[in-house]
């Protein structure tokens, strides 16, 4: 079962909504790409599709695989923004699967030439929005607060 409720997903599936991925080299070094394509299928896993065979990503998702490194998806639309951590569970490079996803990035641009197809199995999700973060950080710390904040 998913941990991705409705809404997240949902978000996932919003063409609108702004999505990142995070992964790491072997030696930590972060590299970040946004991803409108970044969708989840029935099972509740996030899929990302890689178009190029050589790309950054696709070299640290295969490290991550061989080394059980997270990843980060981050989410974001209006006001709302989670953070979505999680494995890559495995790849696709051929398959009924890997056929669906080929015919719809073709559909979304003719000229894309799909390499890998990544499930990823979420496994922690942050609610990132501003109000959230700003919540969590009064509970942890009540007592900093900026001086102007106390003559309100």
């Amino acid at each position: 079962m998913s941990i991705l409720n409705e809404r997240i997903q949902a978000l996932l599936q919003d063409s609108g909504a702004a999505k990142v991925l995070a992964t790491v080299d072997k030696q930590g070094i972060p590299h970040i790409v946004s991803d409108p394509s970044i969708s989840v299928n029935n099972e509740g896993q996030i899929i990302y599709l890689e178009l190029i065979e050589t790309s950054q990503s696709n070299v640290n998702l295969v490290n991550s695989i061989w080394f059980k490194r997270k990843v980060a998806i981050h989410l974001t639309k209006g006001e709302e923004s989670y953070q979505i951590k999680g494995y890559p569970a495995y790849s696709m490079i051929c398959g009924p699967v890997f056929e669906h996803y080929y015919k719809l990035s073709l559909e979304r641009n003719p000229e894309f030439d799909l390499s890998t197809v990544w499930i990823i199995e979420p496994d922690e999700i942050t609610d990132d929005s501003y109000a959230a973060r700003k919540n969590k950080e009064r509970e942890k710390h009540p007592l900093i607060t900026h001086l102007d904040r106390l003559a309100k």
